[in-house]
Parts: C-alpha cells; structure tokens; sequence
C-alpha cells in the first residue's frame, strides 16, 4: 500500500512537472516566437513595422558579411539556406509582366493616352495579381521619365511630357501594382520600382543615358515630381537611379539625389535598386559606358553604397567578376575598412525588410527557393546545394527564373482581364483628324476595305514585352468584326526598317478595288526603344509613299499610327482625311481599333505628348518659357514659325462638346488661401463620348519667368447625347507653387488660368494672389 501510494505520488509529480515543463516550454515559444528572424509569417498574421525592425535586426545580428554583401545582389540567387532567408524574384512589367502568358496592356505612352487614373489602377492590379501569381517580386516599374524630347527612344515607356499628367498615372499604377492599406505588398501585389531618378527625359541629344544640366528649380519643377508623388501617394517600395550623370555627378552616386531628397526630405523608406551595369559605369564598364568618376569598381561600389545604393543590378555576371562591385570587391572593401559595416548593415536591412513586408518570409515561399544562395568562400556546400555547386562549376547561370504559384494557370486566363486590355486599348485612341467626318465607317455601305501597311499584320507591342497567349492585329481585328459581311484584302505595302518600294503597287492595286483603304504605319522596335534614340521624327522607310500613293488612288484613307511616339507627319496631317493615334495597343488592339474604326467605341484619349510639325523645332514639349524673339525657323523652302502639329492633350471625337465659360469662387485670394474654378461641359452632339477637361496655369509678375502654362488638373468625363455635368478644380498651394530660394513657395502676382479640351485651346479667367 505504501509503495502503491509512494508510485501514485510519484507519478502525480511526474505529470504536473511535465505538465509544468511544457507550460514553459509554450511560454516561452510564445514569448521568443516574434523575436525569431526567420519564423514563418502568414497572409492573415502580417508582422508590425516595429516586429519587422526585430526580425530585421536579428538576422543581420546572425551574418557574416560575405552574406550580407550577397543579399545585396538583384536578378541573381540571394536567398540564404542557413537563416531561412528567401530569394528576391526580380522582373519587368510597365504595361505587362515580361513573362509568357501574361496580359499585355497599351504601351505606357499609350496608358498616358487614357487620361484615367482609374483605370491605370485597376491595370496595376492586374498586373500585380499576375506577376505574383508567376513568382515575381519586385518589377522595375514604372518608368517616370518626361518625354520632353520627342527623339528619346523611351518615350514609348513614358506616361507623356507633363509632370503633372505622369505624376497621377505615376501614383495610379503604383497604387494598383503594390495595393493599398492592408493589401500594401499582399500575396496579390509586387514591389514597384519607380524608375529612373532624375530627368532621363531631358538628355543631351534626346539620347538614352546622355548627360543632364539642369537647374534645380526647373528639376524640382519638373522631372522630380513624379518621384515625389508616389513616394509620398503611393508609398513606393523601391527606386531606380538613372544612367546618366546629373549636373556632373552620376546619379548612382548621387548622395544628394539618394539621401538627401529621396530619404530624408521625402521620406522614403524603401529600397534603391541600380540599374543594370550602372554601378560599374561610374569607374568603366568599357567603351563609351564610362563616367570615369570613380578610380576603380570597388570605388565605384562603395560610392553607391554610401549614396543610398541598396541592390546592385548585374544580371549573371560572376561573383568574383571585376564589373559586379557589390559582390566579392565589396566583401573585401568591409573586411578592409575601405567600406563602413554601417553602410552595409544600412542597404542590408533595406533589403530584407522589403522580403519581410513582402511576406516571402512565410509559408507561400516554395520550397525550390531553399538551395537559391552562392557558395562563399570555405563554404562546404557538397551534397547539399546543387544549384550552388552548378554555378561554381559553371554548368548554370545565377539568373533565376521566377517560381509560379499552382493557381497561375487560372490567373492568366481570367477573362475579365482579357476585357480590361481592351478597355485600355479602346481607351488611349487618339482621333487626330476626321475630315468631313469620314469616321466612324458605316458597315452597311462597305463591300471591299484594303488593310495596307507594315504595321497592319505585326503584333507590335513596344518596349519591355512578354509573350501574352495572344495578341489580335488591326487585320485580324477589322476581319473578327467584320465577318463575311465585307470582304477584307490586305497587302503590307512596304517594311518599317528599309527603303525598299516593291510592294507599294499592290498595295495601290487593292485600294483601287476596295471603297476605303486603311493604312497603318508607325514605327517598331527596330526604329525606337531604349537605346534606339531617334535623329529623325518621320516615317521611317518607304511608309510615306506608301500613303501618298494610296492616297492618290481618290479612294477615301484612313491612316493608323501604331508607335511609341511623337512623329513628324505633316504630308499626312495636311492630306489625308482622317488619322487615328493608336501607339501600341497591346493583346486586344485590334479589336479595339476596328470598334473605333466602325463607331461602337467613340475615341477619347488624348495626348500625352506633343507632336512637332519638324524636326528642327524640337525640344517641342508645351510648356516652355515665353521667348524674347518670334520663333523663326529657315525649314529649307524659307522662314516659317514655330508651331506643332498637334498639340499635348488633344484629341477629338465623332461627337462634340461644349464648354461653359469658367467660373472662380473668387476673383483674388493671399497667397496662404484657396479657391476653387468650375466648368459646365456638355454633349451637343448625337452620340455618347468622353472629353478630358483640363485646367492650366501660369504664373506672371513674380521673381522668375515662368512657364507659358502648366497642366494642373484634369478629369475625364463620359457624357450621353444631351447630357451635361459641371467640374470643380481646385486652386491652393499645390497648384501655385514654385521653387524659389531652395522651398516651395506661392509667390503673389496674377494667375492666368485656362479650363480646355487641350493645352491650346481654352477659355481663360484670372485669379489675383496677394
């Protein structure tokens, strides 16, 4: 009985001490769990910015600097199995993701075309959803360049010429790519990276990386707006510096630029991606790719560290390569002393806390991203990390591909994404000319059309494209619509990158036989892109002899641009009857077109760019500072004076619209209050469209000349026959101010304000700050 109750006794304190022991040992799993840096984080369970800060600074604690530095290398494996730390997928996405099977949307020229800062959020929520779901991360998108010069081969990725329209397409894409409140950076969004900080656009030449002077008011006024915007709007993830040099001082080691503006005035708390082979090119990166700034790439390195550099863009170039400054170079520098450990804790941290937002910490992270990391240094990795060892043996490229989810499939077939690229492309149609209103064609009264033209057959999507599963050309797109109600003949006429003039007769041939012919010209990848900059403005090759020739046949024409920008198209402008601005269109453009082309969609999009009447009178962007003299131009058959051919921000329609006098709330105001002008703008036509009612202003009598005038609001209405609404815009700081003596400030003076349909044509009112 005494050893029955001596083992019952026993046994009791057995159960409560273990009972007691895994109390403890629960407490304290859930005291230590928020301070373990590689738990994993759920979707439902996203960490706090302060319990992200812990995890943060308890893996850095845990890193030899060879993994610091290698946490630091973007497109390539930077993943790290023995703290748990996943890869960060990198892509490109600025209308699209670059990846087989995504949605291809318009060109970002053409988004800018939309005017709807509505729809290019849903766009970016779209492509966020597809991206993630093909693994991406991080896009380097958007591009937020100004297309101040019509010969920069990228203006095809810019939103337009104007600060301000960039800035709300800017803020409208980040927003819908990233999400917003609890879906910032969710398992359906991706890190944007706004790109390419500064003034790419205003280069030397027009050219793509040349040098930039600038002065800072007309930087600030400027090229740093949309920058500005989406940091502070948006919350930007991530930024890019651009190639160029800035005032003499590369951007990529532009501490100023980095640290001064982009961090600490504005805030910015995110991530600084180079861009490729940039950091390199601050010492030499062979050739003319050399800003011979630096002394050496490891001082180049350590210059764009120290500037706010986090992640080095060096696509598969060896760990040990002298062009990769942010690898073993950079090891080296620490190890040293040449390169501060603060400096490198700084950009490290930067790095892990976006995996962290980004939730790649968790369970969503596939398991093949555990052997992404590159061997280091006395690291024995046999048997254990066969990407690794391929890669030290050169038998596979660090470059990793993307890991998709299993729902990818049923992602990238979602119809109502195939029905938002046609909305878009619908959208950011342009009518340029509408001669005795030849368009909308009638269906009923065609028996033969001719489709002509090089770019009439060919799936021209522009700059940073991917494979989407289909893509419908104007041809196709006018025979989809058409059926076999009206037969449809087609010739190319001639190519967009040669001179040769062979097929222009058959191509006259069938607009003799059809009742319209339908030309699409324009340009290609081959005649503009990023590095494909443009020392003419006009149809390259044969295309406007093409035109001329058709046009002679006194069939009715219709001309069709699919382009990445401005061109110089005076011959066509002053002969051909009717022309539509399409850019490129993405999947769904033709079928976009043809409904344009036939009436079921009325054109609404306007430009986002000006378009020079000659080459001679570029830079052409419209708002420039009054000039002291008439701008006169010898043009080879005399003196003429300078003016465009269209201007930014215009754009018919097959109806018509009116505009009521403007009204201000009041006729004078100081500088530290606000006032509001309002407009009535009315349908006086017989069909349904929408206009872009804009407001412009320009500032006069202060302490410096300003523009002549500056978009400062825009809304795009959708009106029935008949229907009227009235628009507010509102007046205050943000719309008056400038920068003068190193801040913002509203100068008094008189503010001419114009309410119009494009930057030329307006009703004017003025508004007194005192």
């Amino acid at each position: 009985m005494h050893t029955a109750y001596l083992c019952r006794n026993l046994n009791r304190r057995i159960f409560v001490a273990a009972f007691l022991g895994q109390l403890l040992v629960s407490l304290v799993r859930i005291t230590a769990a928020p301070s373990d840096p590689t738990a994993p984080v759920t979707a439902a369970a996203r960490l706090s910015d302060a319990e992200i800060e812990k995890r943060v600074d308890g893996l850095i604690s845990q890193m030899s600097i060879e993994e610091k530095v290698h946490q630091l290398a973007s497109a390539y494996p930077n993943g790290n199995r023995r703290l748990g730390i996943p890869n960060l997928s990198v892509g490109e996405a600025c209308h699209g993701v670059v990846l087989a099977g995504a949605t291809s949307f318009p060109q970002s020229v053409g988004l800018g075309a939309t005017w709807d800062p509505e729809l290019i959020e849903q766009i970016g929520q779209v492509i966020g959803q597809e991206g993630r779901a093909l693994g991406v991360h991080q896009v380097f998108a958007p591009m937020l360049g100004l297309a101040r010069d019509p010969r920069w081969g990228r203006v095809e990725e810019s939103y337009g010429e104007d600060s301000y329209l960039v800035s709300r397409i800017g803020v409208a894409f980040v927003k819908g790519v990233q999400g917003t409140g609890k879906d910032y950076l969710g398992p359906d969004h991706m890190a944007c990276t706004a790109k390419h900080l500064a003034a790419d656009g205003d280069s030397l030449r027009g050219g793509n990386g040349e040098t930039v002077e600038i002065s800072e008011t007309t930087l600030r006024e400027t090229a740093l707006v949309p920058f500005e915007a989406v940091v502070k709007e948006a919350q930007l993830a991530c930024l890019m510096p651009a190639h160029h040099s800035l005032n003499r001082i590369p951007c990529h080691v532009n501490k100023w630029l980095l640290t001064d503006v982009l961090r600490e005035e504005w805030g910015f708390d995110g991530m600084v991606t180079s861009d490729f082979a940039d950091v390199s090119k601050v010492y030499d990166l062979g050739g003319e790719q050399s800003h011979w700034f630096a002394r050496s790439h490891a001082e180049a390195g350590r210059l764009s560290l120290e500037a706010g550099v986090d992640m080095e863009l060096m696509g598969t170039a060896p760990w040990n390569s002298d062009h990769r400054c942010f690898g073993a170079q950079m090891v080296d520098g620490v190890k040293s002393g040449k390169i501060s450990m603060a400096a490198l804790d700084r950009a490290v941290s930067d790095v892990l806390r976006l995996k962290f937002k980004l939730g790649l910490f968790g369970p969503e992270v596939p398991k093949s991203y555990d052997p992404l990391f590159i061997q280091h240094p006395g690291e024995d990795v046999k048997g254990i990390d066969p990407w690794a060892i391929a890669i030290n043996e050169g038998k596979k490229t660090p470059a990793v591909p993307a890991i998709p989810r299993p729902d990818v499939q049923a992602v990238l077939t979602d119809k109502s994404h195939e029905r938002l690229a046609l909305k878009a492309a619908q959208e950011s149609i342009t009518l340029l000319k509408n001669q005795n209103n030849l368009l909308p064609l009638d269906k009923s009264k065609l028996k033969n059309i001719a489709v002509i033209g090089p770019n009439a057959d060919v799936p021209e999507l522009g700059g940073y494209s991917g494979r989407p599963r289909y893509v419908v050309t104007v041809l196709q797109g006018l025979r989809n619509y058409l059926g076999k109600d009206v037969a449809v003949k087609y010739a190319k006429g001639c190519e967009v990158k040669d001179n040769r003039e062979d097929g222009i007769a058959e191509a006259v041939k069938i607009a003799k036989e059809s009742d319209v012919s339908i030309v699409v010209v324009g340009t290609s990848c081959h005649t503009m892109g990023e590095n494909l900059d443009r020392s003419d403005l006009g149809l390259s090759g044969a295309q406007e002899k093409l035109v001329e020739a058709v046009q002679a046949t006194g069939k009715p024409v219709v001309v069709v641009l699919i382009n990445g920008g401005a061109l110089t198209i005076q011959w066509i402008a002053e002969h051909v009857p009717a022309i539509l601005e399409g850019w490129y269109l993405g999947q769904e453009g033709g079928n976009a077109m043809a409904q344009v082309l036939f009436g079921d969609v009325n054109p609404g999009g306007k430009l986002p760019v000006t378009f020079p009447a000659e080459l001679g009178m570029v830079p052409c962007y419209y708002n420039q500072e009054p000039q002291a003299s008439p701008r006169m131009y010898f043009n080879g058959n005399g003196r003429v004076h300078y003016h465009v051919q269209y201007p930014f921000g215009y754009g018919l329609s097959y109806t018509t619209f009116k505009l009521s006098p403007p009204q201000l709330s009041r006729a004078t105001m100081t500088v530290n209050d606000s006032a509001s002008v309002s407009v009535t703008v009315s349908n006086t036509g017989q069909r349904a469209g929408d206009e872009v009612v804009q407001l412009y202003i320009n500032h006069r009598y202060g302490s410096m000349v300003c523009p002549m005038k500056e978009l400062k609001g825009f809304q795009r209405v959708t009106l029935k026959s008949g229907e009227s609404r009235q628009l507010e815009f509102q007046i205050g700081f943000a719309q008056l101010k400038g920068w003068r003596n190193g801040r913002w400030t509203v100068e008094p003076g008189l503010y001419g304000l114009t309410v119009g349909t494009d930057s030329a044509n307006g009703q004017p009112v003025e508004l007194e700050v005192n």
